[in-house]
């Protein structure tokens, strides 16, 4: 495998020289270059990039923590995420965690070895591993320390949005199934739904899901909902939960929306394919992906940077699992 010791042999230069053409780093004359590239495209040569970025300090690669990536939403603003970095000039080492701290952790020390030079941590599990983490990070949802900027929706008032919409379309009798206790997006969702709730004295049920996608696991949780056809609203903490409620709705028969109305959150793809088209909760996918790389191209060029949370506003979108006409208090 050709290396550039044997391309400043051929050239007829100093190893230097050509360390110093391949990573710009310092002047080499035009006659050099020309000896130095010629050689280069003769022996099919490949800088290594690992080198590289321990020469110059710029690997122009960013970490990307994503805890699962068969879920719609996690995938579409990662492919918000690798696009952007792109264009801004980085390349996207993609880390599938799984939501597993110990998986988390380890991604932690490889993305460390291949000198990257800033993290996206996506519902990140970790917290003191991120301590010995001594370059940018961007967190997506989760607190992690307090020198990290945290990118968000506004999940609480996500939640509490949900809840004006079913008790506006006639729900009194209402379920909220929530995900894990460790995901904090869910969980202010669930704080502004049952606010929501308080503000009109309607007291809500609330499930737990112990996972977030994993579709046999949903529907365990979902048999274990005692008249669940008792409830004649029901709002799931994600799209792809809400789709898995629906199924089993359907195979009892139960109808909706006439029978139970169903709101998901996310808005991600899934919810137009779905019969009936899913109302959910839109996060701006697009804005917190550019958001998040934007931020963190700031800490790496070590810009100024407010480390605080940026939540961006959601909103509702009204498909054909609520009913479309509003029913008076």
């Amino acid at each position: 495998m050709p290396n550039i010791r044997e391309i400043a042999k051929r050239a007829g230069v100093g190893i230097a020289t050509v360390s110093r053409y391949i990573n710009n780093t310092g002047y080499v004359s035009d006659d050099a270059k020309q000896k130095i590239q010629k050689e280069i495209d003769n022996l099919n040569y490949t800088p290594n990039a690992l080198a590289r970025a321990i020469f110059t300090r710029e690997s122009k690669i960013i970490g990307l923590m994503i805890p699962n990536i068969s879920n719609p939403f996690f995938n579409q603003i990662t492919t918000i995420i690798e696009k952007y970095s792109e264009k801004m000039g980085y390349t996207l080492f993609l880390c599938n965690t799984e939501d597993n701290k110990e998986k988390e952790a380890k991604y932690l020390e490889v993305l460390k070895s291949y000198r990257v030079e800033g993290i996206i941590a996506l519902r990140s599990q970790c917290r003191e591993e991120y301590l010995n983490v001594q370059i940018p990070v961007v967190s997506f949802e989760n607190y992690i320390l307090p020198s990290i900027p945290i990118v968000s929706s506004d999940n609480y008032n996500g939640g509490k949005m949900a809840f004006e919409h079913l008790y506006k379309k006639g729900c009194r009798n209402i379920l909220h199934i929530k995900g894990p206790k460790a995901f904090e997006a869910t969980e202010r969702r669930c704080e502004g739904f049952v606010d929501g709730a308080k503000e009109k004295d309607i007291k809500v049920d609330i499930v737990e899901f112990e996972n977030d996608f994993h579709v046999e696991m949903l529907e365990e949780n979902l048999s274990g909902i005692k008249n669940i056809e008792d409830y004649d609203g029901i709002f799931v903490f994600n799209d792809i939960a809400a789709a898995v409620v629906m199924k089993y709705l359907k195979e009892r028969q139960i109808m909706i929306p006439d029978k139970i109305q169903i709101i998901g959150f996310d808005n991600s793809f899934i919810g137009e394919l779905l019969h009936p088209s899913l109302t959910t909760i839109h996060q701006p996918i697009k804005e917190l992906g550019i958001l998040a790389v934007e931020l963190l191209i700031q800490l790496i060029n070590q810009e100024e940077v407010d480390i605080k949370e940026y939540l961006i506003e959601t909103k509702l979108i009204q498909r054909e699992t609520t009913k479309h006409r509003l029913t008076g208090e």
